[in-house]
This record gives structure tokens, sequence and C-alpha cells, in this order.
């Protein structure tokens, strides 16, 4: 007969979760500060509900659908573009009348995080919905122009993760299950013709073309903690450094999946801008704006780049596409990489089947591999300088 050996659990307040905690790790992770505490100014991504019609790849492909959306009857719209029946918050008629109240022009094509490391195209005006069910113009508004922003999840069922962004995102940017949500390190003041969102209330910017999304009360602690000022864009690398530690993802797993993430700040200055300087640096790989290339991943073969099946060759560290493409070299951890659940390499090329890739594509696999070959390397560097920062969070 099998003994079953029972576990009494302690539901406490606020969660009273059926679940077994360690409250003395629970308390001293608590005594972090909440990243909604830090960015007040945050919101789910972008919801297209549509991404047929809102979605693509090419401007060419964009444009050409937003004109011929917004020229045709109503229910013509629907049946060409699949857009199925009228909702409380999204009507065609909604959307073309939208669409109608300034010229159709190329100036809102817009960059979209569509999922990691694979960014799309579609029509965002920040005057209106347009054709998107929730534009979330609260955030997204601050994200067309200089900007950075950190993606990360509420709930998560997968292993948790963060990114970051630099031009609008979607809701399942970051996530494969779970809704993502944007974090913008600064906000601006509303252009003509935007309209007014209540991140933006009247007085807020005095003059100023920026502002800090970051709340007064966590400005004044770290400056009396350090007595030192440091930027914006210090403190945004220092997050993104603790969000990407190997041990502060597996120490505090189980509380990371259950609500936003809470960030601990150490007591010494010193470790403060160490970390900083690490995670500023690996938000700028994340980017492709600034990484080490080190040629993996390099298209090979004779014909055409279709996109037709997809499969990775571990003795050959090779991805085929098709009979005749490959990409190499792809080492085992940079084809493994996952951020949100998305196995990034694997995601990116499977959402391209049936489609020849661009060049652009081409040169953006390499890229992308090159990112998490440096990024593998630059956690492991974080993790040392975050063990050295909390010594009692080993």
């Amino acid at each position: 007969m099998e003994i079953v050996e029972w576990q009494k659990l302690e539901p406490r307040a606020p969660d009273f979760l059926m679940l077994a905690q360690d409250y003395n790790e629970k308390a001293l992770y608590s005594n972090g500060w909440k990243i909604t505490d830090i960015f007040p100014t945050n919101s789910v991504g972008i919801v297209t509900a549509r991404d047929n019609l809102c979605v693509h790849f090419d401007e060419v492909s964009l444009m050409k659908t937003v004109r011929d959306f917004a020229a045709l009857d109503p229910e013509a719209a629907r049946q060409k573009y699949k857009l199925g029946a009228d909702v409380r918050d999204w009507k065609v008629v909604w959307a073309q009348s939208d669409l109608s109240r300034q010229p159709i022009s190329k100036r809102f094509v817009q960059s979209l995080v569509y999922r990691p490391f694979d960014s799309r195209l579609t029509y965002y005006t920040g005057h209106s919905r347009g054709i998107h069910c929730y534009p979330r113009d609260d955030v997204m508004r601050h994200m067309i122009r200089e900007n950075v922003g950190i993606i990360t999840t509420r709930i998560t069922k997968d292993d948790w993760s963060a990114s970051v962004t630099d031009t609008l995102a979607a809701h399942k940017s970051g996530s494969r299950y779970d809704i993502s949500y944007i974090f913008p390190l600064y906000l601006y003041p509303p252009v003509p013709g935007q309209r007014h969102t209540k991140s933006n209330p009247s007085g807020d910017f005095s003059g100023e073309p920026r502002i800090e999304n970051i709340t007064p009360a966590f400005r004044k602690l770290l400056d009396e903690k350090y007595e030192l000022h440091f930027s914006s864009e210090e403190v945004f690398g220092y997050i993104y450094a603790v969000l990407y530690a190997p041990t502060y993802r597996t120490k505090y797993a189980g509380f990371l999946r259950i609500d936003f993430p809470r960030v601990p700040f150490p007591e010494s200055a010193k470790d403060f801008e160490t970390l900083s300087g690490l995670g500023w640096t690996l938000m700028q790989a994340h980017l492709l704006r600034e990484l080490p290339r080190r040629g993996l991943a390099a298209c090979h073969g004779k014909g055409g780049h279709l996109v037709e099946a997809v499969h990775y060759s571990p003795a050959e560290k090779a991805i085929t596409i098709n009979k005749t493409k490959i990409f190499k070299p792809v080492p085992q951890a940079v084809w493994d990489f996952r951020v949100g659940g998305y196995q990034v390499l694997d995601k990116y090329l499977k959402s391209r089947k049936g489609r020849a890739l661009s060049l652009d594509e081409i040169n953006h696999v390499s890229a992308i591999a090159d990112s998490l070959a440096f990024t593998i390397e630059q956690m492991a560097r974080i993790d040392e300088a975050y063990r050295a920062a909390f010594p009692d969070r080993g």
C-alpha cells in the first residue's frame, strides 16, 4: 500500500493561495518595489483582434489593405477580410469612420512588436481607435516617439520572462499564453490633433519635451538611498538587469507567476551602477541596436528562400527551411532559447511558413541568433553581479 505524505498548506492574505509557499522568502521578495509602483503609466499591449486586417509583414500590403478596407461597403469589407460579427468594442463601420477622419497616409505606418524579436507593421494614427480593437493610446502614443519600454506579465502559465520594446507592442508580444503589459520609460505631451488621454493631465510637463515615467515616491527613495540622482536610463538598465538575473528568476519563480515583478535594490550604489550598465547593454542587444556580431545563423544554399518546413539539426547546428536553404551555425542553446514561452528562432521562422524570406528577414535571423548568444553570456555576468549585490538571496 502506497503512503501519501501530506503537506499542510497555510493560505494567507491577501492571495490565500492553495500552494506551498516559503513565507520568509515571500516577505523578503515583497520588500522589493512592484514595477507598477515604479512606472505608473502602463497598460496591456495593443489588442488588434483581427490580425489579418491590422498586422502585415510589409508596408505595401498594409497600405493596400487599409485603403481597400476604408473604401469597401461594410459588409463587403467584413467578408473580404473575414472579420466576423461586430462586437461591443469594435465595429466595421466605426473603424471605417475612424480612418476617414484624416487622409490615409504612410506616416501612420508604425512598427509593432508582435512576438519576441519579431516586429511587423500596423496602421496607428494616435488620433482615433482606427482598425484596432484596443489601441491602448494612454501608453502607445508615447511609444511612437523616442522611447523604450519593458514588456512583462502580471500572471503567467509559462516560465516567467521579460523583454523590451522601442515601438508599439501587441498584447501577446512577450508571452505565448498570457497578456503582455508595457511600461514606457518616458511620457510625451500630446501633439496637435492627438486626443487627450488620462496619462497626460494638464500641467504635468511644465514646458518639458518629455518627462520620466517614474513615480515621485520611488524617485525620492532612490535619490535618498544612494545620495545620487541616477538618470532615467540608469534606472531602466538596473531594473532590466534584475529581471534577467537567473538567481532572481529561479528563487522567485512562484511569485513572478502570480503578480507583476517586484524589484529589490542593493545597499551599495556601486552594485546599482554595475547592474545598471549590464542591463542597459543587454537591452541594446535585445533591440538589435548594439551587439557583438558573431556570424551565427548565416544563410547558406542555392535556390529560393521559401519557408516550407523548419527543422533543427543538433549535429550540424543548423536550421533548414526547405530542401536547399539552411542557417548555420546555430548552437543548441541559441536554438532552445525562449522568451515568455516562445522558442524565439523557431517561432520567428515558422510564423513565415509559406512565405519567401526577404533579405532583411534573412539578416534578421542572424541578428537574433547573435543577440541570443550574447544574452546567454550576459545573463551569467548579470547573475554574478546580482549575487554580489544580494549575498543573502543566493
